[in-house]
């Protein structure tokens, strides 16, 4: 009978599961510590990898994986990611359209633009803009539903169609921004 830590923090914890998980992984592919060392360098761009050392570290909670390298694993091994983590409890990431990774690269990408390194509009500014041009709408049609003048109304409503196909392909298309030097 093997005897649990008994983790002081739940960061213990996370780093006994994880490590736990990625062994068990390991061991349902027959796969010893070196072999996953291997797979891992053989699938990073960078062809570092992930050591057997690190991979050992990982699997006895001395260290917890950062996300490259448990996404090396996990790539290495076939397998999703969310299972490190989460194990059998549901992903609370489930119910969204993309995966976590979709998910942080989109983040990272926003972050990226805001900060000027990469052109486009970021999701603040993209929300910036609907709002500004829902509250144009808005005023516009409150001066439709006051106006007393239909021909005055039909050139209201062919003028509100005009701005919001051109605030559509505003919005399809976005602006590219300069790179701050």
């Amino acid at each position: 009978m093997t005897t649990r830590k008994h983790p002081e923090t739940e960061t213990d914890a996370d780093k006994e599961d994880v490590g736990r998980r990625i062994k068990q992984a390991r061991e349902r592919h027959r796969w010893t510590l070196d072999e996953l060392s291997q797979a891992t360098r053989q699938i990073d761009p960078q062809q570092a990898g992930v050591s057997k050392v690190s991979i050992s570290r990982y699997e006895n909670a001395d260290t917890y994986p950062g996300y490259r390298e448990i996404k090396l694993i996990a790539q290495a091994l076939g397998e999703p990611i969310t299972p490190f983590f989460y194990g059998d409890r549901p992903d609370p990431y489930s119910g969204w359209k993309m995966s976590l990774d979709e998910y942080l690269r989109h983040i990272i990408k926003d972050v990226l633009i805001e900060e000027g390194v990469l052109p486009g509009v970021s999701i603040a500014d993209k929300e910036q803009q609907k709002s500004e041009a829902q509250q144009a709408v808005n005023a516009r049609r409150r001066r439709i539903d006051s106006a007393s003048d239909p021909e005055r109304t039909q050139a209201l409503q062919a003028e509100i169609l005009e701005r919001a196909a051109a605030l559509d392909k505003t919005l399809a298309a976005p602006p590219k921004r300069k790179l701050r030097t």
